[in-house]
């Protein structure tokens, strides 16, 4: 039976959870790696709403992109969504800004929404070194120990992977009292034929490479290093900038479309000085990357939240500002996400939530 370790590895695979904001708590937020899982209830939010519909369709976990638990907690109220989920026997996974930021998440969703192609980054957020893993393996398990350092994440290069380097050799030791040695015998010097295997690394995938090295290596004791490099970096953008597909639209008619292509009740905006084709996006509260929006050369920023003194930048900018809500902006990740969960394990019934809404209302 699939695990909620093994959604949440997968989970970790597509929106890496080391990659989430300093101030942000992503990941589990209650319940256990190693609870079963049959049926899996994904939202925005979680709310007592959503852990009935939960219950009602007899889910052992919840996946969603706010965290219910934010900051350190003194005590759990019965009133609080931890205690309700705890109480229901329910497991909680947050994928907040590590789904922002990972290709196919919230930005990539609502960009794609938007129609939006020639997807570029809109600020960069961090960056973080690769690591380089050298491995020494005899040379009739090279092939398995690259194949499950693969399948594990290593060797991913831009629009590559499987990257690796192989250098055949030969290897020298000494097998000690105690030693069991795949090649030679106790007490005896030996040499095998290896291969020294290269491959490169991204931070969030040290554990799980290594692991998978261990596993399928036929040594007692492998030898491998693994080294930090400054030569690939990999950056992280919680904004994207694109293009529309078809003719320009005044200021007017792109907040029309964006209000009918988000199902949004309606959108507040601030119309430039100029017709749009070049657009930014950033869901949620994405108001405070403005500037960046401007110096990318949008023709409009489209975002989830902003405050009033931003909207008076916008138009001393002459770029259209569109607020077109913080939940109509993310929303749109979540049945994108339960579909890659589905094709991923079948086994499990995923379900996206029917009952979350913005809780605000439109006069």
């Amino acid at each position: 039976m699939i695990t909620v370790g093994q959604i949440y590895n997968y989970l970790d695979q597509i929106a890496p959870f080391d990659y989430q904001a300093d101030w942000d708590n992503s990941g589990l937020q209650v319940g256990s790696y190693d609870d079963p899982v049959e049926k899996v209830l994904v939202a925005l939010d979680v709310t007592p709403q959503i852990i009935q519909e939960a219950q009602d369709m007899g889910a052992q976990m919840i996946i969603s992109h706010h965290p219910v638990l934010f900051h350190a907690v003194k005590r759990l109220e019965k009133e609080s969504i931890p205690y309700q989920l705890a109480k229901a026997g329910i497991v909680s996974v947050a994928c907040h800004t590590n789904l922002d930021t990972a290709p196919g998440g919230v930005n990539h969703c609502l960009a794609s929404r938007l129609g939006l192609v020639d997807l570029q980054p809109l600020n960069w957020d961090t960056s973080r070194n690769f690591y380089k893993m050298t491995v020494f393996c005899p040379s009739d398990h090279t092939e398995k120990v690259y194949r499950a350092m693969t399948q594990a994440g290593a060797g991913t290069l831009g629009n590559y992977s499987g990257c690796a380097f192989t250098t055949p050799g030969e290897g020298r030791f000494i097998c000690e009292e105690g030693s069991r040695p795949y090649i030679g015998e106790e007490g005896k010097e030996a040499t095998a034929k290896e291969d020294r295997l290269e491959m490169l690394v991204p931070p969030e995938r040290i554990k799980a490479v290594r692991a998978a090295m261990l596993v399928n290596h036929p040594y007692e004791q492998p030898a491998y290093d693994i080294v930090e490099t400054s030569s690939v970096r990999r950056n992280t953008s919680f904004g994207l900038v694109g293009k529309l597909t078809f003719d320009a639209l005044s200021p007017q008619r792109f907040a029309y479309y964006v209000k009918e292509q988000l199902k949004a009740p309606g959108v507040r905006f601030v119309p430039g000085n100029r017709d749009v084709s070049k657009v930014a996006v950033l869901g949620g509260g994405g108001d405070s990357s403005l500037h960046d929006a401007i110096r990318s050369g949008a023709d409009a920023f489209v975002t989830g939240e902003c405050k009033h003194h931003v909207l008076l930048q916008a138009a001393d900018a002459g770029i259209t500002f569109i607020d077109a809500g913080h939940f109509f902006t993310e929303n749109v990740v979540v049945p994108a996400l339960t579909d890659k969960l589905k094709k991923q394990f079948p086994e499990v019934e995923f379900k996206a939530s029917q009952l979350i809404s913005d809780p605000s209302q439109w006069m």
